[in-house]
């Protein structure tokens, strides 16, 4: 029945566009990721030698600009829950739908679309299909928020560029409350391979305590070879003591021939991370831990990539008697098509 929805919200979306397209020109596009995995090894028993085949991603896209100054954009996303206990399918939802305004260098958006602190980490990391961004994954913000948006560039070689968004702060859901998210980056790029960018946001929360993140990025970008460094913290403002999450994260990806290039990446979490169990299809003790990402990605055609990775978390040993929770291991064949 799943499917069924998407493929209808599709042709709806074809037809309702059709006639639109005298006025201006529209795009679609469709990406789909997801693994065959095995769980190797990990501190819960449970799900310790699960293995399988799962759709972790599939995106409808329309794209539609109007004229010079206007744009639009309609996305449909749909992926498998992830949490090794739910026998769904494919669970689909409205992941982006904005309007934008543009002129000379500078915009606004409104609408549902992507997260302030999002952009820039995820352009350089590139590899969105092995693993979300350490700031998205360790759930210190979502890929997207309902919202009003302004960024662009200063200069005709876009030397700074900054991004703000007043939101509603509850990802792609109606909001149902007066509390808001502000969220704003300032990037600079010195050079055209280096991108330096600092975050930050307050989030004013209706039932639990109010937060506030911040971070800093640098990325290289150059022939061949991109690279970065970030460090996150976020403080959660709970009833009783404030609840502080930090990492440090660092990767690499090397082109090694025209279709082949290695990738690694480590998150240094400094923090036990309260919602570490329930992170998706990577669940994480509330343990300090380090992880570790490395894989092979192979190009074999236009769009099409096959992605042999390993994603391992070595846990710290807690404070008291206990010892570290054993260390995962989970190997997995990332798939991606893009068209």
């Amino acid at each position: 029945m799943h499917w069924k929805r998407i493929l209808l919200a599709a042709v709806t979306l074809a037809a309702s566009a059709t006639p639109a397209l005298a006025a201006g020109e529209g795009k679609f596009s469709a990406l789909v990721f997801g693994d065959a995995y095995w769980m190797a090894a990990n501190h819960d028993s449970i799900i310790e030698d699960m293995n399988g085949l799962w759709i972790r991603r599939v995106n409808l896209t329309y794209d539609h600009t109007f004229d010079e100054t206007y744009s639009a954009r309609v996305r449909i996303e749909a992926l498998q829950p992830g949490d090794f206990s739910t026998p769904l399918t494919l669970q689909a939802f409205l992941k982006d739908a904005w309007i934008k305004w543009a002129r000379s260098g500078h915009s606004a958006l409104i609408g549902i679309q992507p997260s302030v602190g999002m952009p820039t980490v995820e352009d350089t990391w590139g590899y969105r299909a092995v693993e979300k961004i350490p700031f998205e994954l360790q759930g210190l913000t979502t890929s997207r928020d309902g919202g009003i948006a302004a960024q662009g560039d200063f200069g005709a070689s876009k030397t700074v560029g900054y991004h703000v968004l007043v939101g509603n702060g509850s990802h792609v859901n109606q909001e149902t409350n007066t509390k808001k998210k502000v969220a704003g980056a300032l990037r600079v790029r010195p050079i055209e391979t280096v991108v330096l960018e600092a975050y930050g946001d307050y989030e004013d929360r209706m039932n639990s305590g109010d937060r506030v993140s911040y971070y800093g990025f640098a990325g290289y970008t150059g022939a061949g070879l991109r690279a970065g460094v970030q460090y996150a913290h976020q403080t959660r403002m709970e009833t009783g003591e404030d609840v502080d999450i930090s990492f440090v994260s660092g990767f690499v990806v090397k082109s090694i021939t025209e279709k082949m290039s290695v990738l690694a990446r480590v998150d240094r979490n400094m923090d036990p991370n309260p919602q570490g169990p329930s992170i998706q299809y990577m669940p994480f003790a509330s343990v300090e831990n380090t992880f570790f990402i490395a894989g092979l990605d192979f190009a074999v055609t236009e769009g099409v990539n096959f992605i042999p990775n390993a994603e391992i978390t070595k846990y710290d040993d807690p404070d008291g008697p206990a010892e570290a929770p054993d260390t995962d291991v989970m190997l997995r064949l990332t798939f991606q098509g893009k068209f």
